[in-house]
């Protein structure tokens, strides 16, 4: 149901096969405190089970709450869909198995008012086990709260890792900011499609606030999440990524401060994956060796392998000898 008058906020909620989890989620956002000043765009995905009709009654029956539908085409697409349509000055993302935060909008909207002038502002998260209901905080995150502004690609790059990871359900966007950079999600990129995002739009934007408080509850370990799909699948998302970055540098679109970067966070999404690959199960690594062999220029960046014997060993079979034979050495001494 479109609502009449100002949208300051659009969250833009890709929806997929998440019949148990659309409820919650949609009551986080239509729950929160204070003006109706916000819009929830729910893009349905193609969704087979009742996912699709459910985002029309939604639509139907809560103010500020918009129903999209498309054919299939992946999260990716569903986020630009979102954005298109999007009304709001600024963009948040929501996964739909996800919650956000009570109070959320309350405390972004003080963000603003209190420390106005970016166009990316970064918030904490608390990872929701499935399990148990649990919330705690993530444990690789050391989050640093406060403005931070860099001339060097890498700084930025290291900081938004570093301190709050990469996951966009955490940003808050200027919409005019992400329209003029150009930047947009990479539809080919069917798994950790956030990180070709980030890196793109970090070459873009030299100044980010990160806020200290949380905004997303992130579902883990659920049954059907597109974070549980099979190994091929993150190798299709790591090639696609691959093809677009080496694109953007054939088009003298980046200098080699930034080409380095993206290719060394590239590769540290590459080689943990490439390590789960030298698996026992001989049709995975039979799936993954040829995406993997596609992925060559990755093999002399990344942090993982330096320093590990191990590791060192996997990447020189991998150079030397290819994915299939390298897949199959390490997963029988393992």
């Amino acid at each position: 149901m479109q609502r009449e008058g100002e949208i300051r906020f659009s969250v833009i909620v890709p929806v997929y096969n998440v019949q148990r989890y659309l409820p919650l989620c949609v009551k986080s956002v239509a729950e929160q405190p204070g003006p109706a000043d916000w819009e929830c765009i729910l893009v349905d995905d193609g969704s087979t089970d009742a996912s699709g009709s459910m985002c029309d009654a939604f639509a139907a029956e809560c103010p500020g709450v918009v129903a999209l539908h498309q054919k299939n085409q992946g999260l990716a697409a569903a986020r630009n869909t979102g954005i298109a349509a999007a009304r709001g000055q600024w963009l948040l993302f929501l996964d739909s198995d996800d919650e956000w935060a009570p109070g959320m909008l309350e405390q972004l909207r003080a963000t603003l008012a209190e420390h106005p002038g970016y166009d990316w502002y970064v918030a904490r998260y608390l990872s929701l086990d499935e399990a148990d209901g649990t919330l705690r905080p993530p444990a690789a995150v050391q989050f640093q709260p406060g403005g931070f502004e860099s001339d060097r690609y890498a700084d930025r790059v290291a900081r938004l890792y570093d301190s709050a990871h990469w996951s966009v359900w955490k940003f808050c966007l200027n919409r005019q900011f992400l329209a003029d950079s150009g930047v947009e999600f990479w539809p080919g990129v069917v798994w950790a499609e956030d990180y070709p995002f980030d890196l793109l739009l970090l070459r873009c934007c030299r100044r980010l606030y990160f806020a200290d408080f949380v905004m997303t509850h992130y579902r883990e370990n659920r049954t059907g999440s597109l974070m549980n799909t099979n190994l091929p699948r993150h190798f299709t998302g790591i090639l696609a990524t691959v093809r677009g970055f080496a694109r953007l540098f054939a088009e003298g679109g980046c200098l080699p401060a930034e080409r380095n970067e993206i290719l060394r966070r590239t590769a540290n999404t590459f080689w943990p994956e490439a390590r789960a690959a030298a698996c026992r199960d001989k049709a995975v690594r039979a799936a993954c060796a040829p995406l993997i062999d596609q992925c060559r220029i990755l093999y002399d960046y990344g942090d993982q392998w330096r320093g590990r014997v191990d590791w060192v060993l996997f990447r020189l079979l991998l150079k030397c000898c290819g994915a299939r034979f390298a897949l199959w050495a390490a997963a029988k001494f393992k």
